[in-house]
């Protein structure tokens, strides 16, 4: 029998896609709304009206963002959190503080390659109405076309990504 987990602890690839397909089936179910994590910024919104649709932070706020019962965010925020720590106790780490990175890669260089990566790519979430959940996980549970074209080239630019900057990962 194939086991779900693999000899370091980890979850075995299919096993952990069919969890998170079920998770999304869950939220959606749950909330009606599935799972954004970009929505987390909708709570600094200031009410929908078409004046703030037309403000300065409209890039990450829409007349919509603000009229929504958004208090699921509290409970995903919360679950991400909680999933976190016990995992990391599950895999025998503890709350032990760590930066994983490339052999002979200073750990500042990876905090900056991070921290550039997550700008681009939530720069890229608002470009395309959602965040890698959002428009990834949601849409394509919902068999959504454009959600099917992003995963696809979100795919090619990890690739691509993967040539020039692998050798600041820890894989």
């Amino acid at each position: 029998m194939l086991s779900c987990l693999r000899s370091d602890r980890t979850l075995r690839p299919l096993f952990a896609a069919v969890l998170m397909g079920a998770v999304v089936g869950l939220s959606l179910l749950w909330t009606q709304t599935g799972i954004h994590v970009s929505g987390v910024f909708a709570l600094l919104c200031p009410p929908a009206t078409v004046e703030a649709a037309q403000a300065p932070n409209a890039f990450s706020c829409s007349i919509h963002s603000a009229a929504a019962d958004k208090g699921w965010i509290a409970w995903m925020v919360g679950g991400i959190f909680a999933g976190a720590f016990l995992t990391s106790f599950w895999r025998s780490r503890g709350l032990r503080f760590a930066i994983e990175r490339g052999e002979g890669v200073r750990p500042l260089t990876r905090l900056v390659l991070a921290a550039a990566g997550g700008l681009v790519v939530g720069v890229g979430s608002a470009l395309a109405g959602g965040c890698t959940s959002s428009i990834g996980l949601t849409g394509s549970a919902l068999f959504s076309v454009a959600a099917f074209a992003f995963l696809g080239v979100f795919f090619l630019g990890g690739f691509a990504a993967r040539i020039f900057f692998g050798r600041f990962w820890n894989v």
